[in-house]
């Protein structure tokens, strides 16, 4: 499995030392509304509050996975919806975020999240035979779009599926509209039939 963004679903966790076990609140929003999916009570759509943003947004919690708290950034399961896109799209999110739907949250959002708190990234992959693997980081950042989206941290790697991303650290966000990766060509054109990645 070499296409880490062929994923089926990255991860977003909200990194707590010694994590065992999630607390719930006793004294659910009615809307909804949330500041970490840590705070979600079961896997569903949120409405993530960003306290830089005035207005929330909507996202799905995985309360199940790796002990809960996970906010999904990005699920591919059937090719229902097509991931190339142009740069502004990737910028805002596309798809609908749902429990088994396909969607991109947006880099815009992705870096505002992975600034807020300490994160670490879970990317899991299901094959076409069923069988699973996962890549787990002990921390994730994503720079702003002055920098390109640059994928500025990338902490110790755990899982099964071999530590795919390392070599994209500190890589720009590059889609076929807008070429940052540092090859002569666009290895979005060139290699990967238009797709978006933080290519080397």
């Amino acid at each position: 499995m070499t296409h880490i963004q062929e994923t089926l679903e990255i991860k977003l966790d909200k990194f707590l030392l010694g994590i065992t076990s999630i607390a719930k609140p006793s004294n659910r929003n009615p809307e909804n509304v949330i500041n970490s999916c840590i705070n979600a009570v079961n896997s569903g759509l949120y409405q993530l509050k960003l306290s830089t943003k005035s207005f929330p947004v909507s996202v799905y919690c995985d309360m199940e996975s790796f002990l809960g708290g996970w906010l999904v950034i990005q699920q591919r399961t059937d090719g229902s919806v097509n991931f190339i896109r142009n740069w502004r799209e990737y910028q805002t999110g596309f798809g609908t975020v749902g429990e088994s739907s396909e969607f991109w949250l947006g880099l815009d959002t992705l870096h505002l999240v992975t600034s807020s708190a300490a994160y670490e990234l879970v990317v899991e992959l299901i094959d076409e035979t069923g069988k699973y693997g996962f890549a787990r980081y002990k921390d994730f950042k994503i720079a702003g779009e002055a920098e390109k989206y640059r994928m500025s941290a990338l902490g110790e790697y755990s899982g099964t599926i071999g530590d795919g991303l390392r070599p994209h650290q500190n890589s720009k966000f590059s889609t076929f509209d807008q070429d940052n990766d540092l090859r002569e060509g666009s290895c979005s054109l060139d290699y990967h039939s238009g797709a978006a990645w933080w290519y080397i």
